[in-house]
């Protein structure tokens, strides 16, 4: 089917632990429901070895980056969903280890179990995003039509800037950028485009909205020998904003809620093939819609 999930890239992997994540927060009902119960279906055998030592091989696999890790994580998450296990948290846990090494360790990532523990919760994950946005959407709707005019205003404050802040940022953006090319140059791939993820986030801003754009000419550098560079950093960049709106909502911190739409706005705006762009998108109108039934557009 076109729809499986061929590869596995380093924004999916975000997007997955920061799902679970989401769903480890949410109780439960729904952790059982959209990640315990599709992992009893990876494999119609539970292993007979215990659990603690299938841990204990994952870990010494870990130090020595074992050929067998894949089916280590594979057969430790089988045990752990099995009916005569109920401590719920090590699902979770062993879930956000096999992701943060499937990030680490590049054959890891290309594996067979990589690619059916993926295609195994991609369904489930959907579904679960897609309510997930609809219950914050509404609730971005009631909390940003419930604001006075006042509040409004302290968040289209958010998107304006003053002279001694930019100057100050920019000679930040600056030694954030000396910074990042000591990185590269170590040549540590991973660390680098880490780094540059979060000096892009860290510096878009509707207020100075030219001022991420200074590493651009690291990520085009490093991307001549690296294909897929450019799309994972703006990906990932992508699917961390997302998932920060999402939380800034769930938290009642509309400041943080917009601060984030802004970022992502300023980021990629005009590209609907960008992770999560019509989720933005809707977030975005939202709140332009409350201005405009304010009389406040004299405001931005």
């Amino acid at each position: 089917m076109s729809d499986q999930i061929s590869s596995i890239r380093p924004p999916i992997i975000d997007n997955y632990a920061r799902i679970i994540q989401s769903l480890i927060e949410s109780g439960r009902t729904g952790f059982i429901y959209y990640l315990v119960q599709p992992l009893t279906k990876w494999s119609g055998q539970v292993p007979v070895e215990p659990l603690d030592r299938l841990l204990s091989l994952i870990d010494q696999g870990i130090q020595k980056k074992s050929s067998r890790l894949p089916l280590l994580f594979k057969m430790a998450l089988v045990k752990s969903v099995a009916p005569d296990q109920f401590d719920m948290n090590i699902p979770g846990k062993i879930v956000l280890d096999f992701l943060r090494v499937t990030r680490g360790i590049p054959s890891v990532a290309m594996s067979n179990e990589a690619l059916e523990f993926f295609n195994l919760l991609r369904d489930s994950f959907r579904e679960y995003s897609e309510k997930e946005f609809q219950k914050m959407n509404k609730k971005f709707e009631s909390e940003i039509s419930s604001a006075d005019t006042v509040e409004v205003e302290k968040l289209i404050k958010i998107h304006e800037g003053n002279e001694s802040r930019a100057r100050a940022m920019v000679d930040e953006s600056k030694k954030g950028i000396e910074e990042i090319a000591r990185i590269h140059e170590s040549g540590n791939l991973g660390e680098t485009k880490r780094a540059i993820v979060n000096h892009l986030l860290k510096y878009a801003d509707p207020a100075m909205p030219e001022l991420h754009k200074s590493i651009f000419t690291i990520i085009e550098k490093i991307s001549r020998d690296n294909t897929n560079f450019k799309k994972d950093v703006f990906d990932t960049a992508a699917v961390i904003t997302y998932h920060e709106i999402l939380k800034a909502i769930k938290d009642k911190r509309l400041e943080n809620a917009v601060k984030f739409i802004g970022k992502y706005t300023v980021l990629f705006r005009g590209d609907p093939n960008t992770p999560n762009y019509r989720e933005v998108d809707t977030f975005e109108k939202q709140f332009f819609q409350i201005i405009e039934k304010k009389n406040l557009w004299d405001r931005i």
